[in-house]
């Protein structure tokens, strides 16, 4: 319309000069809509219109109901003027009809649109040529968070990435509504080995693409908006997969490099000694494992025995990797710590522990949410957590509002447990015993015999000898449940 040397003048619908096209047809049938599928410029003499104005305005409505971007109507033969009744029905539709001065070939006009068109695809070239090194160089500074932010800014649709267990591990620039991430999952469950896939809502067009290398799939990539992604953008989504394919197929060796960083820097962080060696290098390092607001949370996985954790940590560091987590796990005896993100679920955890489970015995704990230079106290938590947990249970002590995530009563709990237990304490550090670790697991087992038996790896009677011996030494009767009960309490909440 801004073209001066084509003299349009827009007779109707100027609320509707906003809609996308992408190409001009000519047709002087009547149904003419029938052939066509949305986005042309439809021009017409109108010839086959005749004198009918209900006719006109079906047609114009037909036109509308099928997507045609805009109505050129030339003047001088069937028409002097553009019909009154099709200004009004375009006007009511919001679809741009434009009257064609008699002089104007339609194919100048065919050829205006061609040129748009062609600029506007060299226009989007151009960006894309500039958006592509911003992605390469955020996926290389920032990991796939980063890249997913910046397709997103690029294509200016919202993008999420997901994990082969279709759990979230990036959105930008804003969190996918809940529809349409289950949308999404679908189409993924439909066929998880296919390419991509397109589906068209009522509000949005969702694409799905796999993400993966040869035979093995890493995760997906969803793109949600409120159109289809035209060429160019289908084009950076398939440079954002390159990426990250790149990203998660890296050497075997150098994930596991960077594991063992992680793995030292996590043990410093852990360590009340060692924390305050952690400077501003280690400290961002460990920021890489914390959600966008900086946080992180511990999780604590209690083996049977070191050589069982140091097996459980391997799967662990497999599953992360596996999940687009960076990597802070941590083996500490029979103990195996890993750090999550903030706004990770206890499902999450959950989720981990189960898996870990399979293959051994283990209990999990996982700690409250803090910061990532807080880390070592998540991980205090964490065990806590752990040690009051049954095998294949995880605990969350702040999310089960336990009295045990209290400090004050943590605090309490430890000052009795000093007092009432020094004497077992004290046998325990003058002949090499092991009374208090028989009474833990007798207290943990409610006085059960045989299962206390079991965890101590010792006959009932030996077991049996061990308690009464306790119970001489406390001047305590261990029968009695809440005395069994007070012990407990105290013997968790002081980390015994």
């Amino acid at each position: 319309m801004a073209q001066r040397r084509l003299e349009l003048a827009l007779r109707g619908g100027a609320a509707g000069l906003g809609r996308q096209l992408d190409c001009a047809v000519s047709s002087e049938l009547v149904n003419a809509g029938e052939w066509l599928s949305g986005g042309e410029v439809l021009l017409t003499t109108g010839m086959r219109l005749a004198d009918d104005p209900d006719l006109r305005r079906d047609y114009l409505r037909h036109l509308d109901e099928v997507g045609v971007a805009a109505v050129g109507f030339g003047v001088g033969f069937g028409f002097d003027a553009v019909p009154p009744e099709m200004s009004e029905v375009a006007d009511d539709l919001g679809l741009p009809l434009f009257e064609v001065p008699l002089p104007v070939p339609f194919s100048a006009i065919t050829r205006t649109v061609l040129d748009q068109i062609a600029a506007q695809r060299s226009a989007r070239l151009v960006s894309a040529t500039k958006a592509q090194p911003r992605m390469t160089r955020a996926a290389a500074s920032g990991g796939s968070a980063a890249l997913v932010r910046e397709l997103a800014d690029a294509v200016s649709h919202d993008v999420v990435l997901l994990d082969t267990g279709l759990a979230v591990v990036a959105t930008a620039p804003r969190t996918i509504a809940t529809a349409d991430l289950n949308r999404i999952r679908d189409l993924v469950m439909r066929d998880p080995a296919s390419a991509g896939a397109v589906r068209v809502t009522g509000t949005a067009t969702i694409t799905v693409a796999r993400i993966g290398s040869g035979g093995r799939t890493y995760g997906h990539l969803g793109v949600v908006g409120p159109i289809a992604l035209d060429d160019v953008e289908r084009m950076l989504l398939g440079h954002a997969i390159s990426l990250l394919a790149i990203e998660h197929a890296a050497p075997r060796q150098v994930s596991r490099d960077v594991a063992d960083v992680h793995d030292d820097v996590l043990a410093l962080a852990m360590d009340p000694a060692g924390s305050s060696t952690v400077g501003p290098g280690l400290r961002r390092i460990l920021g890489r494992a914390a959600d966008p607001s900086g946080r992180v949370r511990a999780v604590a996985f209690a083996f049977t025995d070191a050589d069982a954790a140091t097996h459980g940590r391997r799967r662990l560091v497999d599953e992360l990797e596996h999940r687009w987590r960076p990597v802070f796990v941590h083996r500490d005896g029979p103990d195996v710590i890993a750090v999550l993100r903030g706004d990770d679920r206890t499902d999450l955890a959950a989720g981990l522990l189960t898996m870990l489970n399979a293959t051994a015995p283990v209990s999990g704990g996982i700690g409250s949410v803090t910061l990532a230079r807080d880390v070592g106290e998540s991980v205090r938590q964490a065990r806590l957590a752990c040690r009051s947990a049954a095998v294949g249970q995880m605990v969350d002590l702040h999310g089960s509002r336990s009295l045990l995530a209290i400090d004050p009563v943590r605090r309490a709990l430890n000052d009795a447990f000093d007092q009432r237990l020094r004497p077992v304490l004290d046998h325990d550090a003058d002949h090499g015993t092991a009374l208090r670790e028989s009474l833990l697991a007798y207290l943990e087992a409610n006085g059960n015999w045989g299962v206390a038996a079991a965890a101590q790896g010792v006959h009932r009677h030996t077991l049996r000898h061990r308690i009464e011996r306790i119970e001489d030494m406390l001047e305590v009767d261990l029968s009695d449940a809440r005395t069994r009960a007070e012990l407990l309490l105290m013997m968790l909440g002081a980390g015994a």
